[in-house]
């Protein structure tokens, strides 16, 4: 699998962790202190996070970073 699909599945799976926590995109990035188009990037597959990020955007979701690692890796193996 190309880096491309797998950084667009991390996407698919953070945006569904972000609906499943009943918040939308601005609100996430507000309580990052972060522009939107931050998140849109990361969630569109087209801007690279690392795991700080990642686990930033979880806790600003209310989210566990290893659930969606979790999730992730059971997309990555199909």
């Amino acid at each position: 699998m190309k880096l491309a699909e797998e950084l667009k599945l991390l996407g698919d799976v953070l945006v569904r962790a972000r609906e499943r926590a009943g918040f939308k995109q601005s609100e996430v990035a507000a309580r990052l202190d972060l522009p939107a188009s931050y998140l849109s990037k990361i969630e569109n597959g087209t801007r690279r996070l690392d795991v700080i990020e990642l686990i930033q955007i979880s806790q600003a979701m209310d989210s566990d970073p290893a659930e969606i690692v979790k999730e992730l890796e059971k997309k990555l193996r199909g």
